[in-house]
């Protein structure tokens, strides 16, 4: 009995992660571009002062917004290469001072980089970039 309970109990949790790896995001074979969105986790997507992603399409154009985290949106560069749309930041910071007696310094260092790959009908020469308030706007026509 407790071997026939174990079998199915792990049958259904290979069920569950089979299905939970089924491609559902993304339309017409172009991963990463369709309505679905996976739910947000709370605080930042990839820890603090991460950088989060909102993919989107219209009949004319494919659409990301960029959540930049504690990172300014003009410190992401936004480029293409070989099909693929690239965003990059590197950070760096360090204080020092010097005290009545002694020294103090710190250093950070933050490297952000991601790659998404583009649809076949997109046109990235003429990408557009709008900075906001904490987030970038890349808008990406179509081919026609």
């Amino acid at each position: 009995m407790k071997l026939t309970l174990c079998a199915l109990v792990c049958g259904v949790l290979l069920v569950a992660a089979a299905l939970a790896q089924t491609p559902g995001y993304g339309s017409q074979g172009y991963p990463g571009y369709g309505s679905y969105m996976p739910p947000t986790p709370s605080g930042s997507y990839g820890g603090r002062g991460g950088v989060r992603f909102e993919k989107g399409k219209t009949d004319d154009a494919y659409t990301l917004r960029v959540y930049t985290g504690r990172r300014r949106p003009q410190d992401i560069e936004v480029t293409v290469d070989r099909g693929y749309l690239v965003l990059r930041s590197v950070r760096s910071e360090q204080t020092s001072r010097d005290q009545k007696g002694g020294y103090s310094y710190s250093r950070s260092f933050s490297r952000f980089h991601r790659t998404l790959p583009l649809p076949r009908d997109a046109a990235p020469e003429q990408m557009s970039r709008t900075d906001g308030d904490g987030t970038i706007d890349i808008v990406i026509p179509k081919q026609r």
